[in-house]
């Protein structure tokens, strides 16, 4: 009772062309529904443009940026906005019924970065789609004595709020343990999941699973919810990604995530009809 816990997932970067690598992982590899409301998160290095314009429908992508990138990210979609975004920075696109999107690395720049498939429920998919993000100097910082030092990218924590506006209620923790031994309890409400991912060094999550970089683990509260423990070794960077879990199927066809095939058909046909509008062509990018 309490909380249970998933096998440990590993995921090896792997090269998407000549300018980016990703390390994927998606919600079946967890087992049920134990990753949910998250469909898949890739850990990315990205230093070309790799990705031209595409569509998304039925989620939220999400670009997590860690603090170590260099230089910026330009992000353009089809409902007009243009956006900079850069180290420790959060970039939200509700694509809802459905958006265009494409975003691409500033010259010389180098994207240290997560990005994150957040389903919603069937009564949300058809919502108009959103953009937005949040600069990191936004984000509250909770520092302990014990060496623990997170930014609530997404959510509440330890009496501080993000300004991240989702569809749903949801936590995004970076993370990181800068001393021996250091520790995070992260609070999980009933019937919600964690997702946990080590980008650097080792976190041993609530005494038993020990992860090391480039793994992950997904927590289940039951209805009484529970604490998960968190404690890294020196250096240990790690990111919590939390929220209620949504019981429907999860039907993926590249990046389309819907609860039927009839929802999912019903997307495609408007993005062929062109109702997903259309994205300008870019300004000229600026060095980083």
């Amino acid at each position: 009772m309490g909380i249970r816990f998933s096998k440990v997932v590993n995921a090896t970067a792997q090269p998407v062309g000549t300018g980016c690598t990703i390390a994927q992982f998606r919600h079946d590899a967890f087992g049920g529904t134990a990753m949910s409301p998250f469909v898949m998160v890739d850990h990315f290095h990205m230093w070309q443009p790799t990705f031209d314009v595409h569509p998304h429908a039925g989620f939220s992508a999400v670009t997590l940026v860690f603090e170590d990138t260099k230089g910026s990210m330009l992000s353009r979609d089809s409902i007009g906005n243009n956006a900079t975004f850069g180290a420790g920075d959060l970039h939200w696109t509700m694509a809802g019924r459905g958006i265009l999107h494409t975003q691409l690395p500033a010259e010389s720049a180098h994207i240290h970065a997560l990005q994150i498939f957040v389903n919603l429920p069937a009564s949300l998919k058809h919502l108009p789609p959103d953009s937005f993000h949040v600069g990191c100097d936004k984000m509250s910082v909770v520092e302990t004595v014990e060496g623990a030092r997170v930014r609530v990218v997404a959510g509440d924590f330890q009496g501080r709020t993000s300004p991240t506006r989702a569809p749903r209620p949801i936590l995004m923790l970076d993370a990181r343990l800068e001393k021996p031994n250091a520790s995070i309890d992260v609070p999980l409400p009933g019937e919600w999941n964690a997702w946990v991912h080590v980008v650097q060094g080792c976190v041993v999550v609530d005494g038993g699973a020990e992860l090391l970089a480039g793994q992950a683990i997904c927590a289940s509260a039951d209805g009484s919810g529970g604490i998960i423990g968190l404690r890294g070794s020196e250096g240990a960077h790690c990111v919590v990604l939390a929220g209620e879990r949504i019981d429907e199927p999860v039907i993926a066809r590249g990046p389309f995530v819907f609860e039927s095939e009839a929802s999912l058909d019903e997307a495609v046909r408007d993005f062929r009809a062109g109702k997903f509008g259309s994205v300008a062509s870019p300004p000229a990018l600026k060095q980083a």
